[in-house]
């Protein structure tokens, strides 16, 4: 007899048949995703007929705090309103997009990487960077630049 995954073997009453048997390429998360205390009798809502009905009744959110550069707390409302607002997507998912704290530390990487990527195809610039007496004159030469501009 093959093994299923269920979410539950209990029967449901109504219907009388088992719960649905969860794929294997997928992952069920269950949590609060909501900084509300539901109490003892969580809320029955039987008008769900999708999903979106569902987040549009609930409206998870949930209060995060973040720790910036500094090692200072910020703290941020996330919001779902569908199950893709829960993909990180390597920095491109809903997740990054729908939080402000996340899209600055992306946008940063993604700077930090453009700058990288140049400076590994510019010849003129690895040379001067090999050279530590040349090296030091451009980080003097930076430094100016960016105190003149501040």
């Amino acid at each position: 007899m093959e093994e299923k995954n269920f979410i539950s073997k209990a029967i449901d009453e109504e219907s009388g048949s088992n719960v649905s048997a969860l794929d294997t390429n997928k992952t069920l998360m269950i949590d609060q995703y909501t900084s509300d205390a539901q109490g003892e009798d969580p809320e029955l809502f039987e008008d769900a007929k999708t999903l979106d009905d569902v987040f549009q009744h609930f409206k998870p959110n949930v209060e995060v705090d973040f720790t910036d550069e500094d090692g200072g707390s910020i703290s941020e409302t996330l919001y779902f309103n569908s199950i893709k607002d829960f993909e990180a997507n390597g920095g491109k998912g809903n997740l990054v997009a729908n939080s402000e704290f996340l899209s600055d530390k992306k946008a940063s990487m993604d700077s930090y990487a453009k700058v990288r990527k140049q400076i590994e195809q510019n010849k003129k610039l690895r040379e001067i960077l090999k050279d530590a007496g040349s090296k030091e004159e451009l980080k003097d030469y930076l430094e100016y630049l960016l105190n003149e501009l501040s």
